[in-house]
């Protein structure tokens, strides 16, 4: 979806309509939801955070002006945010799923490969995971990673580029 029809459809889901809102409910959740699991790492929680997140951003939805930045840009830093507030109040561990960890991998290369980047992402930093997770999980261009972190596009860029280096470097080590 490009920004002029995004931008069409904010404005007919700031006056009410729920197929405007759905449509960009579809368009938007799948990311927001991927990037939510990976950072959290908890199914059930990620899903509460999502509608939290989304709950947040309909009762702002009329006073949303774009200025320069899209909706979802928008909505991954109130689940940023809700992600923070969730880690201050002391959330910081992860529950055990027994029946996810003692199931047998259906496809265990798959499944070596998510280990091996997780591993990967827990050498970073939490500024560095962050990036990486908003750009290669999320999918999101630097342009919006730079709004949702509040900084210019060029230091998202930098920045970027500075924990794949640091990424390669511990996969290489």
């Amino acid at each position: 979806m490009d920004l002029k029809q995004e931008l069409a459809l904010i404005k007919k889901a700031q006056t009410g309509d729920r197929q405007a809102l759905g449509e960009l409910w579809d368009t938007i959740t799948p990311k927001l939801f991927g990037y939510l699991i990976n950072t959290l790492q908890d199914k059930v929680l990620a899903e509460d955070l999502l509608q939290t997140t989304w709950l947040k951003a309909i009762n702002a939805l009329p006073g949303f002006k774009a200025q320069g930045v899209s909706i979802s840009a928008w909505l991954f830093a109130i689940a940023r945010n809700e992600c923070k507030q969730h880690w201050r109040k002391g959330g910081h561990e992860v529950p055990l799923d027994e029946n996810l960890h003692d199931a047998a991998a259906a496809n265990a290369n798959q499944t070596e490969q998510n280990l091996l980047i997780e591993q990967l992402l827990a050498q970073l930093s939490q500024e560095d995971r962050e990036l990486i997770r908003l750009r290669y999980i999320s999918g999101l261009p630097i342009n919006e990673i730079a709004k949702i972190l509040n900084i210019n596009f060029v230091a998202a860029r930098v920045r970027l580029h500075r924990a794949i280096a640091k990424a390669r470097g511990a996969m290489n080590s």
